[in-house]
């Protein structure tokens, strides 16, 4: 993992929706089929919006963006909160904690779990429970933490679970080992290769995103003078093949 550590912090510097847009004008759409095994492992998967950001995501100073190395966690009972505790047990600095609980309806994980987490001795870079979590006052905005829904009832501990093994979160397969980038507008899954093969290209999207922004906060300038806008708007109109292009 080390020899990623680049990787990493250029991706610290992004969001998930400049790596969206650098997948889509790579590769095109995703299609609908992306929240199911079949979605193909080049590109990124991209979490359901069930998922929710339960912190302020503040992981570094400068940054709100959660990276960090997917430990996966697999429930095999129901509203069992044994699997997650061991996977936080046996979690490394930098990981993100992401598990299935199997459609639980009690609380999985809390507070004191955060707390851990987010020690200097863990210092984990995250969790995402597919399912509920509770506590949520006493997260620590340090430690981003997402969940689908809250619940005060917490859940059993009798099942030990699976760690690192291939699992299903927000709809998208989570294998040990991916990367996991995460904000307030969601989460993203994906290999080494596949940020690899697109992280230029969102630093580029990056580059011109404030560049717009210089030019409508500095030189009063609006997007669609700085785009394609009236010839794109034109042709779409007649129904002929445009796309819409900012000026670099």
């Amino acid at each position: 993992r080390e020899e990623h550590g680049d990787l990493l912090d250029r991706l610290k510097r992004l969001d998930t929706a400049l790596l969206c847009d650098a997948d889509k004008s790579l590769f095109g759409p995703l299609p609908p089929a992306n929240n199911d095994e079949g979605s193909p492992s080049s590109r990124l998967r991209l979490m359901s919006q069930d998922i929710k950001s339960l912190t302020k995501n503040q992981p570094e100073k400068g940054s709100s963006t959660m990276v960090g190395w997917a430990r996966t966690v697999q429930c095999t009972t129901p509203n069992d909160f044994l699997p997650v505790l061991r996977g936080l047990t046996e979690s490394q600095r930098g990981e993100v904690l992401v598990v299935d609980t199997m459609g639980s309806i009690r609380a999985v994980a809390g507070g004191l779990f955060a707390t851990e987490a987010s020690h200097h001795k863990r210092q984990l870079a995250g969790i995402i429970i597919d399912g509920p979590m509770r506590d949520v006052a006493s997260l620590s905005h340090n430690l981003p933490c997402y969940a689908t829904c809250v619940t005060p009832y917490s859940g059993t501990t009798q099942s030990p679970g699976q760690m690192q093994t291939r699992i299903k979160c927000g709809g998208v397969i989570v294998n040990p080992g991916d990367i996991i980038v995460g904000d307030e507008d969601g989460i993203v899954a994906a290999s080494v290769e596949t940020l690899q093969s697109i992280i230029d290209q969102a630093e580029a999207i990056q580059r011109v995103e404030q560049d717009l922004v210089n030019g409508i906060v500095q030189e009063g300038k609006s997007l669609a003078s700085m785009s394609n806008f009236h010839k794109h708007l034109e042709k779409r109109i007649s129904r002929e093949d445009s796309n819409l292009k900012f000026f670099e």
